[in-house]
């Protein structure tokens, strides 16, 4: 091919497919990686020292996988970033909002710790699961004894590749009207209301103790394990656009059954231990442990204790709403 050619396709701006040596997917099953609790808690205590609520909107750690270090990536996975933000007693975060879909996951505090959003006050508890949907006020207020800690969780890498991402300061202000919390208490019956047309629920709080009691009744898997999903009361579907989240009780001492998955997942080890292979890596975990689950990989999981639980945040529903998600599960 003549350098011409060449020539002429560049300064038309265009190029020869045929050329091109990627087909895509390449590194599609990257490594596993866990960030042990043991050294993230004493990160925790330096960041409150090094910072404080004056000069910080929000005094949060970013998980960075080292599989991006040279691919111009931030965060925990190709579509989400996962931190952890901390809130002293007597502190509090300004209110503001944006077009990121946030959850929380609540890792320490005595229940002084409240998020408020869009006017609606959350307790937040250890083990509670809470929305801050995309374009909801919210802001964080402490008036217990003990530092609060919570997983953030957003999925900001999506935003990032659609341009979609707006962020507006507080005061909070054209607050929508609100479902209250006793209209949605009873499993199988959810109100009708023509004034809301959110895509999220409208439960900002998943407390831990329902999970626990839900766990408890549910049917085992062949495998052994139990799992439940954090669900829209009024639709069943993922509580919340852009992150979907479950809640995993592995078998004691029996692997679940294994599949892969061109989703990603990201782990909390909510309670207790167990052991997690993931492609040809396989990794130990203990309470609030944070590891990744990337797609491509062959995955099981199994409890080393019999209170062991995995908090679970995933794509998958994304990709499922376009038709993209490709799973595959062993015999």
């Amino acid at each position: 091919m003549s350098d011409q050619f060449h020539g002429d396709m560049e300064a038309a701006h265009i190029s020869a497919l045929w050329e091109r040596t990627s087909h895509g997917g390449e590194g599609l099953a990257e490594a596993a990686h866990i960030w042990r609790w043991d050294t993230l808690n004493p990160l925790l205590d330096a960041a409150v020292d090094a910072t404080n609520m004056d000069n910080a909107e929000r005094r949060v750690l970013v998980l960075e996988n080292p599989a991006y270090d040279d691919l111009h990536r931030r965060g925990i996975g190709l579509n989400m970033v996962v931190n952890l933000q901390i809130l002293m007693p007597g502190e509090s975060a300004r209110p503001h909002r944006h077009t990121l879909n946030a959850l929380r996951f609540i890792i320490e505090g005595d229940g002084g710790a409240v998020t408020t959003v869009d006017g609606k006050p959350v307790p937040m508890m250890p083990g509670d699961f809470l929305l801050t949907p995309g374009m909801c006020w919210h802001e964080h207020s402490h008036s217990g004894e003990t530092r609060a800690v919570w997983l953030d969780a957003l999925d900001a890498p999506l935003h990032q590749h659609f341009d979609t991402n707006l962020f507006e300061a507080g005061p909070s202000n054209n607050i929508p009207p609100q479902i209250p919390e006793g209209a949605l208490a009873s499993p199988g019956i959810t109100p009708v209301s023509a004034e809301w047309n959110q895509p999220y629920s409208p439960m900002y709080k998943y407390p831990l103790a329902n999970v626990e009691a839900v766990l408890k009744e549910t049917p085992a898997a062949k495998d052994g394990s139990r799992r439940i999903r954090y669900t829209n009361p009024l639709t069943g579907g993922a509580a919340m656009p852009g992150i979907d989240c479950y809640m995993l009780a592995p078998g004691q001492g029996a692997e679940t059954r294994a599949y892969r998955s061109n989703a990603n997942m990201v782990c909390l080890a909510a309670t207790g231990e167990g052991v997690s292979t993931i492609g040809d890596e396989t990794i130990t975990w203990k309470k609030n442990d944070i590891f990744t689950l990337p797609r491509g990989n062959w995955i099981t999981h199994k409890a080393t204790s019999g209170d062991a639980k995995l908090f679970q945040l995933t794509d998958r529903d994304v990709l499922a709403q376009i038709h993209y998600l490709r799973e595959e599960f062993a015999d």
